[in-house]
């Protein structure tokens, strides 16, 4: 081997060497750390945003609640003997425009109305000293059938004007006007001298009484053996006054008649307990 290629070789095992040499030394020691990173950088705190100072709310205003009306004055009850003016006036109230002025008397409304009550709890009319005035035109006859005498539709009509004013009477001012003059009329009932009852039974009692009025076959016929016509039939004539009355005001009359009885005795009886 020449000179040349000795040198070369050992040049190129000195640079092996060292390669490998240098190659330990970083494999041994390993790689460098790396520079540690830089804090970050502190972020800017937001300024406080001012405080506000907010007005409160106002609260929702409320209506003030109306007033409560004041109590109207307690009406006086007028004596007895004092009554007739008050009692009548009350009475034409239920009923607009005053219609049934020529229906009602003006003198002893309390006392007559309650003896017409009795009477006719018992089943009877009154002759005399009634409280309301009898339609004037005389009784309508038809010239038929077998007596030769019938009593004519046409006679109910003389009862439509007042028994239309007593339907429409309104039931709950009626009832309302009954307890303020009730004093009166228990007063006016005792002078009947009939303690063992009071008006308020009295009052009942009439009412059933004219609801059970029967109701009679059309046509019906008449029979004239004075001067006062009667029934032609004697189971018709039998009967009280009271259901007299309610044949002689036709069927449709006392229909309504006695829907509104039946009114208003549901509200009567519906009351508290009337002292006598």
């Amino acid at each position: 081997m020449s000179e040349q290629q000795s040198s070369r070789g050992w040049i190129l095992g000195l640079i092996i060497v060292a390669a490998i040499a240098a190659g330990a030394y970083f494999f041994l020691r390993g790689s460098p750390a790396p520079a540690p990173a830089p804090p970050p950088a502190a972020e800017p705190q937001p300024e406080p945003a001012p405080e506000v100072t907010l007005e409160p709310e106002p609260e929702p205003q409320t209506a003030a609640p109306a007033p409560a009306p004041a109590p109207e004055p307690q009406r006086p009850l007028p004596p007895l003997n004092q009554s007739d003016a008050a009692a009548r006036a009350d009475l034409l109230s239920l009923a607009p425009d005053g219609a049934l002025g020529r229906w009602i008397v003006p003198d002893e409304v309390v006392r007559k109305w309650v003896a017409a009550v009795t009477a006719a709890a018992g089943g009877e009319m009154m002759a005399k000293n009634r409280p309301y005035n009898s339609p004037p035109e005389e009784l309508i006859i038809k010239e038929a059938g077998a007596t030769g005498m019938q009593l004519s539709e046409e006679n109910y009509q003389r009862y439509d004007a007042p028994v239309r004013l007593f339907a429409m009477a309104d039931t709950d001012t009626a009832i309302q006007l009954y307890r303020f003059w009730y004093p009166r009329l228990s007063q006016a009932f005792g002078e009947l001298g009939m303690g063992d009852k009071t008006f308020q039974q009295v009052f009942l009692k009439a009412i059933d009484v004219a609801l059970a009025a029967p109701q009679a076959e059309q046509p019906i016929q008449l029979v004239r053996p004075s001067v006062y016509y009667k029934f032609a039939d004697p189971q018709l004539e039998k009967l009280p006054g009271v259901h007299k009355l309610m044949i002689r005001i036709g069927p449709e009359n006392a229909a309504r008649v006695k829907e509104k009885l039946r009114a208003l005795k549901a509200a009567l009886e519906a009351m508290p307990k009337q002292n006598p």
